[in-house]
């Protein structure tokens, strides 16, 4: 993922083939927002010690003063957060 100030401005996404996470592709914040909305799922996932990817939470979004935000918290705070993911 990439920040632009406290948003962040792109993340990094990979379609889900029967556990195994192919076909990187590097989506804007708007475009996830969207597809959220139109009931796309994400997640983020994490490699393990064994270079596995490892699912980890389930990323939503939260409203807060007419702006919409994407957190994997589900905490109603004005600000992007997915965790602990590296930056692009």
């Amino acid at each position: 993922m990439s920040y632009d100030g406290d948003a962040i401005e792109q993340v990094r996404v990979y379609e889900d083939e029967e556990g195994e996470l192919i076909d990187q592709d590097t989506k804007s914040r708007t475009e996830v927002i969207l597809s959220l909305l139109v009931d796309r799922d994400y997640c983020t996932a994490y490699k393990n010690d064994n270079g596995e990817w490892t699912r980890r939470d389930d990323v939503e979004t939260v409203d807060v003063d007419r702006t919409t935000y994407i957190r994997t918290d589900g905490n109603s705070i004005a600000g992007d957060d997915l965790d602990e993911l590296p930056e692009l």
